[in-house]
């Protein structure tokens, strides 16, 4: 018997084959554009007599060896002259004020003026340069900054790569689709790099090791917003025919189309090289429509950009277990998975084995975007390179085993572990219950067995928010996760959680998780801490999608022990009847320390004092430090405001007994 991966169905609805894809090329029709292009664009008065469409700035890079439209502005029927190295094309401006130049192509080079001419008026724009061009997007882990990963990562970006230039597109959504957005190009210093992408940036400065790109330069846009929906960046007109019910909005009531029309629409339709897409965190308790949005999205891209077989490096998505709804997590990457397999011309990016699955938002970002290149280097550019890990191609039973057949992307088998155990299989049997199974490589299998399931008939892999897998090839990467069953979509999932740790003493206990929370403070026996989910419960330092995660945890002594993500560190120092807890903000910003009290708490503070007293039962607590103190149907919550590149403590004395 042969299994084979199925496609990816919810109950009665199968959202790429039953739906098919209709598009209209209207909304990118050229006359369109040319007639409406950039009206906006913080433009100059008509009196200036031209001007260049945002898009067009100091450092850019324009897609090498492809015809270029430049558009803009002037007066109606001037004439305007387009030059750009030995190049001068003229045009004329329409009566509706708009005029649109086509450029030959040219090769990779550089740097060169762009002007734009009209009667005793010229815009310049300086320092451009012929390359590829690459367009990343998507939501929060697309458009964490350099400097908010792992310091060493940051020491790539520590060297100034002016071959790589970075363009960002200034937030915003908007009910319409826009003609203009701002956008800044900057050369990739060191500075620059550091507010910039960092999926984006380590993916320009490995496509640099491909040796046919020593001479290309590199241009990144970054159009990205945390905690997006993928509909947001789709056109109108491409999910107006779809089921309301799988739409939903993004955060900040961005809806559907409203990121499309502000920060993709506005770029026209010059060419660029390819996208790299980071997103689906916020797709992920909807599994089974993302493959029709992520699909629709693709092919209203291909449009805009005039480009059919424009490619696609789809990231999945990395570990993360968290008490939310992490559990979708396996069920998303297949989505996404389902995707590249579906659409040519797209590559999957691995994400698992790059953090250790603690944090929404790991700071772990150079993997992914060295991951990304490889598989642009070996799909877009043709490097003959090992490009991905292993990819699951067929699986047999024989008797009590399942072999398992891999394309090894031209790199053998090998597994993490020294002793070359292989992690991470189960396999099932009629009922359906998966068991964990013990597996071993044979060339290009891996047989993969379990004693409590004697007659084995399906198999799944990495299945897990966080899995314990080991596969990979002998270059170092992952084997994908998959499955061949072809059951319905559930969210049962036994997941780890960090460490945590528990200080007992003769007055209190308190515990600490491994996400850095103070989730218990019992004080002779009555807990003054709220133990509700999430952030409602506990200490947090709230940020803009959930709470710091301070998972970096040292115990630094019998009664010290320090939390910190590297740039907030919480050192709590515990004393038979107190402690003191101090909070270190390294940031530039100011963040807030809240502590959550349960409703059974009394809480008293004299008017003007930072002393708090916490009473529940016959228990006090006083503490000193706190800022604010409010209230709700919830309980009081605790305050603390530090302000950045500075410290501030809070001071606990406990009645004893």
């Amino acid at each position: 018997m042969v299994l084979s991966l199925k496609t990816f169905v919810t109950p009665g609805k199968n959202f790429l084959i039953q739906r098919p894809l209709t598009f209209s090329r209207a909304v990118f029709n050229r006359s369109t554009l040319a007639a409406g292009l950039l009206m906006a664009a913080g433009a100059l008065p008509v009196e200036a007599g031209v001007k260049l469409a945002a898009v067009f700035g100091d450092h850019m890079v324009l897609q090498r060896d492809r015809n270029i439209s430049v558009w803009g502005e002037g007066d109606p029927q001037a004439t305007v002259e387009v030059t750009i190295a030995s190049q001068h094309v003229t045009v004329s401006v329409g009566t509706n004020g708009t005029w649109q130049a086509s450029l030959k192509p040219m090769p990779a080079g550089g740097p060169y003026r762009l002007t734009a001419a009209a009667g005793d008026t010229t815009v310049t724009i300086q320092d451009v340069l012929y390359g590829d061009v690459w367009l990343c997007s998507g939501q929060s882990n697309m458009q964490m900054p350099v400097k908010e990963t792992l310091p060493a990562e940051q020491a790539m970006a520590v060297a100034k790569h002016a071959r790589i230039r970075l363009g960002t597109v200034a937030k915003g959504w908007n009910a319409t689709q826009q003609t203009s957005a701002d956008i800044k190009w900057q050369v990739g210093t060191p500075a620059a790099a550091g507010n910039f992408s960092a999926v984006g940036y380590y993916f320009a400065s490995e496509l640099l090791q491909d040796p046919t790109l020593a001479k290309v330069p590199i241009g990144v846009i970054d159009s990205s917003v945390g905690g997006t929906m993928c509909e947001a960046w789709i056109p109108q007109t491409a999910l107006a025919g779809c089921d309301p019910a799988i739409l939903h909005d993004s955060m900040f009531g961005i809806k559907p189309a409203m990121l499309y029309n502000a920060m993709i629409a506005p770029l026209g339709h010059s060419p660029i090289k390819g996208v790299i897409w980071y997103q689906g965190e916020g797709n992920a308790s909807h599994p089974e429509t993302y493959p029709w949005l992520l699909s629709t999205l693709i092919a209203q891209w291909r449009l805009q950009f005039d480009s059919p077989d424009l490619p696609f490096a789809i990231v999945q998505l990395p570990d993360f277990s968290s008490p939310g709804d992490s559990y979708h997590w396996p069920w998303q990457r297949e989505a996404q998975a389902q995707v590249a397999r579906a659409i040519p011309h797209t590559s999957l990016v691995v994400g698992i084995e790059t953090t250790d699955g603690n944090n929404l938002h790991p700071k772990q970002k150079r993997e992914i975007g060295r991951r990304a290149a490889l598989l642009v280097r070996r799909d877009v550019y043709q490097e003959k390179i090992v490009g991905s890990g292993p990819t699951f191609k067929a699986a047999r039973v024989d008797e009590t085993n399942i072999w398992v057949t891999f394309d090894t992307a031209g790199s053998p088998l090998a597994s993490r572990l020294t002793n070359q155990e292989v992690r991470g299989f189960a396999v099932a049997g009629e009922d359906g219950i998966y068991h964990f199974a013990s597996a071993r490589i044979d060339g290009d299998r891996v047989s993969v067995h379990c004693a409590e399931v004697p007659a084995p008939k399906t198999v799944r892999y990495a299945w897990a928010s966080v899995p314990n897998a080991t596969l990979i090839n002998e270059a170092g990467l992952p084997a994908a996760p998959f499955r061949t069953d072809d059951f319905a979509y559930d969210n049962i999932e036994v997941q780890p959680e960090p460490v945590s740790h528990v200080v007992r003493t003769s007055n209190y206990e308190i515990r600490v998780d491994g996400n850095g929370r103070v989730t218990s403070l019992a004080v002779r026996g009555a807990q003054f801490l709220a133990n509700e989910p999430g952030l409602a419960g506990g200490t947090s330092i709230p940020v803009m999608f959930g709470s710091k995660s301070l998972a970096d945890i040292q115990n630094l002594g019998p009664g010290l022990l320090s939390c910190s993500d590297g740039s907030v560190t919480f050192r709590l120092q515990f004393k038979p009847a107190g402690m003191v807890w101090s909070i270190t903000n390294q940031d530039k910003d100011e963040i807030k320390f809240n502590i959550a009290l349960s409703t059974s708490v009394r809480v008293d503070r004299p008017a003007e004092s930072k002393l708090v007293t916490l009473s529940h039962n016959n228990s006090t607590v006083a503490i000193a430090g706190i800022d604010t103190v409010s209230y709700s149907d919830s309980g009081a919550v605790l305050q603390v405001g530090i302000k950045g590149k500075s410290s501030r403590e809070l001071v606990f004395e406990m009645n004893e007994k």
